[in-house]
C-alpha cells in the first residue's frame, strides 16, 4: 500500500497569528511550537502555502541533499522586489550557471584582496567616532557594510558617486524592508506583492522613467522610485564596463556584466542589475543582524571582549601590523563569533519549495508545501552541543569537535547556501577585531543576562529596538603596535 503524504502537526492559531509570532518575537514563537508539537510542525501564512519546520536531524540532512528538480525557488515568498531573474529565484541548470558567475568573485584569493580595504573601511569609521556617541549597531554596521559593498561591487571608495550609490542602496533597503512593505506582503501574498512591484518597477523601466528622487507617502512608491534611480546608475556602470570588456577587473558588477550564459551571450541588463541588487540585500540584512547579537554577547561578556582583544594585539606583534587576514582568520575571535550565530542567528531558518511528495525523514511531505530546517533551534539542540547548550561559551569550537553541515547552518545549506558567506564572515570578524582593540563601549546589556526580543527585518531577525552603545573610550591606530607598546591610551570619558 502506498504511503499517503501528510503534513505533522500544526498549531490551533488562526492565520494571522501564525503571521504575526514569525514577524515579532519569532524564536519565542518557534520555542512554543517545538513545546506542544514536537521537533517538526506546520504553520500556514495568508497567500502562502504549508510550511514545514522541523529541527529533526534526519529530515535536516534530507533537506540539505534535495535535488534541482525536487524544488521550485520561483515560489520563494520575499516581499523584497530582487528581479525575477535574481538567482534566488532561479531553478536547476540557469540557477547552477548563475551561482557558477557569482562564486569566484568570492574566492580565497579574491577574499583575502579585499581584506586590506575592508580594514581601511572599518578604521575610518572608528576615527569618525566621538567619546559619548551614541550608535546603534545595525546602523553602524549597515554604513559599515554599505562602504564594503560599494568597493568589491563598484570598486569605489569615496566621491560623489559612490555617495550616491550609498544613498540610494540605503534608502531603497531602509524602504523595502520597512514593516509595512513586508505587512504587505504578508496580507497579499509576498510572492504576489513582489512580482507587482517588479511590474510597477519594469515598467517605469521600459518607458525610461528615471526616478523623481520626490517623499512620497506610499512606501511601495518610494521603493519603487529609489529602484528606479539604483537601477540607472548600475546600468550606466554595465555599459562603461561592456565597453571596456577588462578582464583584469575583479570587483562583482564587472565580473557580472562581462559573464556571459552557455550560448556564449552576455546577460542582459536586467539581470544583471537583479543580481547586483540580490548582492547588496544579502550583504548588508545578513551583517547587520549578525553583528547586532555579537555585540550584546560581548557586552554581557566582558571578559570575552578582553580575550579578543589579547588575542589581536598578539597576533600584532607576531605579525609587525595589524595583518587583517590573519585577524580575520584568528581561533578564538572565530570561535566568538560561531557561539553567537549559534545562540542568536541572524536567520532562523531556509526555505525550499516541494515540487512533489518528498520523503524527509520520517515524514512524506505534500507537494506544493515548503519545508525549512530551523535554524535556531537545531543550534540550541542538547543532544547536539550537550547540556550547557543554552550557555554562551566559545571555547566549545575550540575542544576538537567538528559540527555535521546539519547541525551548525547559520547561512543556509546545500545547493543553495549563501554565496557570499565567507566575505560576510570576513568582515564581521575584522571589524570586532578592531572594536575590540580600539574602542570601549557600554550600554543596557553590560554585565546583564537580559536579551531583547526578536523581529524580522528583511528576513533577518534583529533585537527589536536595535542595539545602543555608548563610545566610552577610543584607543589610536598605534595602540598595540610592536614599535608603540605600552603607549598611552587617548580619548577616554
Amino acid at each position: 500500500m502506498t504511503a499517503k503524504a501528510k503534513l505533522p502537526p500544526a498549531p490551533k492559531d488562526p492565520k494571522y497569528r501564525q503571521a504575526l509570532g514569525l514577524g515579532i518575537g519569532i524564536w519565542d514563537y518557534m520555542e512554543k511550537n517545538q513545546r506542544e508539537l514536537g521537533d517538526t510542525f506546520t504553520l500556514t501564512l495568508p497567500g502562502q502555502g504549508p510550511m514545514v519546520w522541523t529541527s529533526n536531524q534526519d529530515m535536516i540532512k534530507d533537506i540539505l541533499k534535495l535535488q534541482e528538480e525536487q524544488v521550485d525557488a520561483s515560489l520563494v515568498q520575499l516581499p523584497m522586489d530582487l528581479g525575477e531573474h535574481n538567482t534566488v529565484f532561479l531553478n536547476e541548470k540557469e540557477h547552477q550557471d548563475s551561482r557558477k558567475i557569482v562564486i569566484p568573485a568570492f574566492n580565497t584569493t579574491r577574499l583575502r584582496a579585499r581584506a586590506p580595504a575592508m580594514h581601511d573601511i572599518v578604521t575610518e569609521h572608528i576615527n569618525s567616532w566621538k567619546v559619548g556617541q551614541k550608535l546603534n549597531v545595525p546602523r553602524m554596521i549597515g554604513d559599515i557594510t554599505l562602504d564594503v559593498i560599494c568597493y568589491t561591487l563598484f570598486n569605489l571608495r569615496h566621491g560623489e558617486r559612490k555617495d550616491r550609490y550609498q544613498y540610494l542602496m540605503g534608502n531603497w533597503m531602509l524602504e523595502a524592508t520597512s514593516d509595512t512593505m513586508f505587512t504587505f506582503g504578508a496580507i497579499f501574498g509576498a510572492k504576489n506583492f513582489r512580482q507587482w512591484l517588479n511590474k510597477k518597477y519594469l515598467a517605469r523601466a521600459d518607458k525610461n522613467q528615471g526616478g523623481n528622487g520626490k517623499k512620497g507617502i506610499l512606501p511601495w512608491k518610494r521603493a519603487v522610485d529609489l529602484k528606479v534611480q539604483l537601477a540607472d546608475m548600475i546600468r550606466e556602470d554595465i555599459r562603461d564596463i561592456r565597453r571596456r570588456m577588462d578582464e583584469s577587473e575583479t570587483h562583482l558588477l564587472s565580473v557580472i556584466a562581462r559573464a556571459k550564459d552557455d550560448k556564449g551571450n552576455l546577460l542582459s541588463e536586467e539581470r544583471v542589475i537583479s543580481e547586483t541588487i540580490g548582492l547588496l540585500i544579502g550583504g548588508h540584512e545578513t551583517s547587520a543582524a549578525t553583528a547586532s547579537w555579537f555585540a550584546i554577547w560581548l557586552q554581557q561578556r566582558p571578559d570575552v571582549n578582553d580575550k579578543i582583544r589579547r588575542e589581536v594585539l598578539e597576533s600584532i606583534q607576531n605579525e609587525g601590523k595589524f595583518d587583517p587576514v590573519k585577524v580575520s582568520e584568528l581561533p578564538y575571535l572565530t570561535a566568538c563569533l560561531n557561539e553567537s550565530q549559534r545562540l542568536t542567528p541572524s536567520a532562523v531558518g531556509f526555505i525550499r519549495w516541494l515540487r512533489q511528495d518528498t520523503q524527509l525523514g520520517s515524514h512524506l511531505i505534500p507537494a506544493g508545501s515548503s519545508v525549512l530546517p530551523c535554524i535556531y533551534l537545531t543550534h540550541r539542540d542538547p543532544a547536539i552541543f550537550g547540556p550547557d547548550v543554552l550557555e554562551y561559551r566559545p571555547e566549545r569550537w575550540m575542544e576538537g569537535k567538528k559540527y555535521l553541515p546539519s547541525e551548525f547552518l547559520p547561512f543556509g545549506g546545500g545547493r543553495r547556501a549563501c554565496v557570499g558567506l565567507n566575505q560576510a564572515r570576513q568582515q564581521l570578524r575584522i571589524a570586532f577585531a578592531e572594536f575590540a582593540r580600539r574602542v570601549e563601549f557600554t550600554s543596557e546589556y553590560q554585565h546583564s543576562n537580559k536579551m531583547p526580543r526578536s523581529r524580522m527585518i528583511g528576513g533577518q531577525t534583529e533585537p527589536e529596538k536595535g542595539v545602543w552603545l555608548t563610545v566610552k573610550q577610543i584607543r589610536p591606530e598605534s595602540y598595540g603596535m610592536p614599535d608603540t607598546v605600552g603607549a598611552a591610551e587617548t580619548a577616554t570619558a
